[in-house]
């Protein structure tokens, strides 16, 4: 299995990077995987075997070719047919409105066919992806046609919304609501309103994927007594832990744990 990141060159304000994951079905790959949500939205090219999903783990169907996917609030479900070979962009939190010219959320949730996002130019590139030789090739090719879409938009409460993400991550979702609005100099009922249409969202929702992806981020590199991470994140109860964890990914940590894949594991450190 082999997973390649770049970062954009001329995007970096609104892509967090690009990504291609390749494996072959050998791999031992065709399990079911449980994939964490990370609050982004992402475009992803499939240039390899049908790729299934499903919200519950047993009702899965086939994901286009090219999907605009993301902004789950809480776990999903994905199956390999054979081998992999996905290509893809992350948009940096608050930044794919500017590119899908909507409110975010619209997309919680999503997995869509991005033609109906980006029109049929969306499919060229498809095409020109699977003729081109290079991983970082690739995804030079996919910021010049992201580029072509960003949409020109009053930013000024977009980049307010930067700033509280920003503070969001810092903190590793360990923060209380109203310190994020008063710290941005905003309302309440203003941020959670600007909130929801940047990211796709709650601040509340938001921030707790974050601490929960933060938990099993440092978990997963020690697999030993969790005690310790749940103090650097601020968890003072263990019993507010566990039930945050299992609203998010829909089981407890030992069962997750224990059933994690490869290709979970990766997605756990990709964003």
């Amino acid at each position: 299995m082999k997973l390649i990141k770049t970062y954009p060159k001329y995007l970096q304000k609104h892509i967090k990077f690009f990504y291609s994951v390749q494996a072959s079905a050998l791999e031992n790959i065709n399990s079911v995987h449980r994939r964490l949500p990370d609050g982004t939205l992402d475009v992803v090219f499939n240039l390899g075997a049908p790729v299934l999903f499903s919200s519950n783990g047993i009702n899965f169907f086939e994901m286009p070719e090219v999907v605009l996917t993301g902004l789950h609030p809480d776990r999903s479900f994905l199956q390999y047919a054979g081998d992999v070979n996905l290509v893809g962009a992350v948009f940096q939190p608050g930044s794919a409105q500017l590119f899908v010219n909507d409110t975010l959320e619209q997309y919680k949730g999503c997995t869509a066919n991005a033609s109906q996002v980006f029109g049929n130019e969306v499919q060229l590139v498809y095409e020109q992806l699977k003729e081109t030789v290079g991983e970082k090739e690739k995804h030079t090719l996919l910021e010049k046609f992201l580029l072509t879409c960003l949409k020109k938009k009053d930013e000024y409460y977009s980049s307010r919304i930067s700033g509280v993400i920003n503070q969001i991550h810092t903190l590793a979702g360990n923060i209380e609501m109203s310190t994020l609005y008063k710290d941005h100099f905003m309302s309440e009922r203003t941020f959670r309103r600007k909130f929801n249409e940047c990211v796709g969202m709650s601040p509340k929702l938001y921030s707790t994927i974050i601490r929960v992806k933060s938990f099993s981020k440092r978990y997963e590199q020690i697999r030993s007594s969790y005690t310790n991470v749940l103090n650097e994140l601020g968890y003072t109860d263990q019993s507010h832990f566990n039930k945050e964890f299992q609203k998010i990914v829909g089981t407890n940590p030992t069962a997750y744990f224990s059933q994690l894949t490869r290709m979970g594991t990766e997605f756990i450190h990709l964003i």
